[in-house]
């Protein structure tokens, strides 16, 4: 067996060092961002706002994510106004301690989601620039295990919070922890992530076109992801009108989704690394459509909670996917670009998936089962793609770049 040297486990500490201040700001983005999606569609409900506003509410992550397109003039550049600019989207929440009509919730909510939004791109050429290759998977799936586990934390936490001392309080306390959090990568030292050039929307846009793998991946998430994000309105209509589910079903679900997202970033993380970086969306998708079908079908509450087992599942493997797979096929100087130009495609599809099955459910054309039924076909579509996607990489020489902390 060969021991560690010394100058191999100094090597490390940089390693160890950046990721724990990246464990730490996870930490805080699954907080902040467990309250947004939980407890704000309440919130805002009970303050007047009406379903088409609801949709609004809903839509606004999928918005930014299209805005993220022009992250390459103004998103952040270095590590510093990376943190800034989580601080403040997470900072924002805590404008609800003041005011917190309808309309200031959907305000907070785009403030929010675009932190998010505008600072992945330039996240994921930072992780390219601070781990090795060879463990980008593993480090991308402990990341998500960590901030998966804190939103499932800060769901059941925050929820018994919001009966105590109101909603709009509780979601304000979850931003504060957010933004102590997010200055974590005010220490983060990565000498080959500074100043990255400055991209344009047409640049990111092109960027994810030079590689067809990359646009054939895209492709096929169109129609898996947005099979999901058409869905989602209608789950709640299966757990209330056909099952007659208690808040605490509910909130099992909730839960089980959460833990099963948790525990497989980890195992879909090995396998990216081990076997390919399509890997896990393929074997992911599969599991996902069955949890799809589950709760299209499901005739008890036992049924949905596999379904909430599965879904979570599939969650973890796209996220580590979608990472994995621009950061093989692109060269660390473009692969912020990329990641914006993917967010724009996937935004798109998001801003319109969640009214379509729903406004035909609500206008009585296709019943709740039928609806499901159509978008778990849609999503097949997508499993059947991503395969595809696959076997034409397989075929397509590989992307050969330098290490990429020479880049």
């Amino acid at each position: 067996m060969r021991l560690p040297t010394r100058d191999s486990i100094e090597g490390l500490r940089p390693i160890s060092r950046n990721l724990s201040l990246d464990l730490i700001a996870a930490i805080g983005v699954g907080v902040a961002g467990a309250l947004v999606s939980s407890l704000l569609p309440t919130i805002a409900r009970r303050g007047g706002l009406e379903p088409l506003g609801l949709a609004v509410l809903a839509a606004t992550p999928f918005l930014t994510n299209l805005l993220s397109v022009f992250s390459g003039r103004i998103g952040p550049q270095t590590p510093r106004q990376f943190a800034l600019l989580r601080v403040a989207g997470a900072g924002s929440l805590l404008v609800l301690l003041v005011v917190s009509p309808a309309l200031v919730i959907i305000a907070v909510a785009l403030v929010f989601w675009i932190s998010v939004s505008f600072s992945s791109p330039f996240q994921l050429r930072l992780w390219g620039a601070s781990y090795p290759a060879r463990m980008r998977g593993r480090v991308v799936g402990f990341l998500g295990t960590g901030r998966a586990a804190a939103a499932a934390v800060a769901a059941l936490i925050g929820g018994l919070l919001a009966d105590q001392i109101g909603g709009p309080p509780a979601v304000a306390l979850a931003g504060l922890v957010g933004a102590v959090c997010s200055l974590a990568y005010w220490g983060f030292r990565s000498s080959g992530a500074a100043a990255p050039a400055a991209y344009t929307a047409r640049e990111s846009i092109s960027a994810m076109r030079e590689r067809p793998t990359l646009g054939r991946v895209a492709l096929a998430q169109g129609f898996f992801g947005g099979g999901f994000i058409a869905a989602g309105p209608l789950f709640a209509l299966v757990n209330v009108d056909r099952l007659n589910l208690s808040l605490a079903d509910v909130g099992i679900i909730g839960v089980l989704t959460a833990v099963a997202t948790t525990v497989s970033f980890l195992i879909w993380g090995a396998v990216s690394d081990r076997v390919d970086v399509l890997a896990p969306m393929r074997f992911g998708s599969i599991i996902g459509l069955g949890g799809l079908l589950a709760y299209a079908v499901a005739p008890s509450v036992g049924v949905v909670w596999l379904a909430a087992i599965a879904i979570g599942t599939a969650n973890s493997s796209i996220e580590i996917g979608v990472a994995g797979v621009i950061s093989a096929e692109t060269p660390l100087a473009t692969r912020a670009a990329a990641m914006s130009g993917w967010n724009a495609i996937t935004g798109a599809r998001g801003l319109v998936a969640p009214f379509v099955m729903s406004a035909l459910v609500q206008v009585g054309v296709v019943s709740v089962t039928v609806a499901l039924l159509v978008c778990a076909a849609a999503s097949a579509l997508g499993v059947v793609l991503f395969w595809w996607a696959s076997d034409r990489a397989r075929t397509e020489p590989a992307l050969r770049m330098a290490p990429e902390s020479a880049r």
